[in-house]
């Protein structure tokens, strides 16, 4: 909405006509200042839930515009949209990143396993069209073959893409948002947990056991058993609150830590 109010401030009326007239120039500056926001939007979200910015790391809008080479308009956009997506709180100074407690990351989990939930619930209730099946069944098949492989650095884009297709077989534009909203919390989303080669025995047997939900979440949609489907995601999503608690315990070096304030 912002961007349009420039937009309109670009327009001037033609007295004979009484019709506007849009610069170009004013169109290209917009669409730039839009792409910058988003970009800037992307890049810092990005950060954030990946912990290479720390809980309690403070952001100011003309550092970041020197680092980022462009300007502060945008800078300051992207931040007031972090901060209304909650990873961020506002001070005097600037801003800064939230720092999570345990129990705040669990109930993300546990939110994000009742809205993929409800997703798969209604994708078998309406039942799903051959295509989607089709979609589904390759990824599914597309995860089997990285984990027997052990090519894991595959792994969090297909979890991440079977997740999302899942929650469009709802066919449902409001779930499917809240669910994409639900991954932007660090630890949250499907692959919050970036895998790599050196991972422990125990979360290797995390992923096998997640691979399994997902067939049997995937058969359960198939046979249209919704609750059924439902109660799977919902304990699928239990892995990951397992993979938490597991990995603070153990003070693992998993870089989404850095955002956690655990017990003393």
């Amino acid at each position: 909405m912002h961007h349009r109010i420039k937009l309109f401030a670009c327009i001037f009326r033609n007295k004979s006509s009484n019709r506007g007239t849009i610069y170009p120039k004013c169109i290209q500056k917009c669409r730039m200042t839009d792409l910058q926001w988003q970009s800037a939007l992307y890049d810092l979200r990005r950060q954030i839930v990946a912990g290479d910015l720390p809980g309690g790391t403070k952001l100011r809008a003309s550092h970041l515009a020197v680092q980022m080479d462009i300007s502060r308009t945008p800078i300051s956009e992207a931040l007031v949209k972090l901060e209304g997506e909650g990873l961020l709180v506002r001070d005097k100074s600037g801003y800064t990143v939230r720092t999570f407690d345990l129990q705040e990351v669990y109930d993300a989990i546990e939110l994000r396993g009742l809205l993929e939930g409800a997703a798969v619930r209604k994708a078998a209730e309406r039942g799903v069209s051959e295509v989607e099946l089709q979609k589904l069944n390759e990824l599914l098949q597309a995860l089997d073959d990285v984990l027997t492989r052990d090519q894991l650095a595959d792994y969090d884009a297909l979890n991440h893409d079977f997740h999302l297709q899942l929650a469009q077989a709802s066919n449902s534009d409001i779930l499917v948002a809240e669910v994409k909203r639900s991954y932007r919390f660090p630890f949250a989303a499907p692959s919050a947990f970036p895998t790599h080669a050196g991972d422990a025995k125990r979360f290797r047997a995390s992923l096998a056991i997640g691979q399994h939900h997902h067939q049997q979440i995937l058969l359960a949609i198939t046979r249209r058993e919704g609750t059924r489907a439902a109660a799977l995601m919902s304990e699928h999503a239990l892995l990951a609150h397992e993979n938490v608690l597991v990995a603070t315990q153990k003070q693992e070096a998993i870089p989404q830590l850095a955002l956690v304030r655990t017990p003393v």
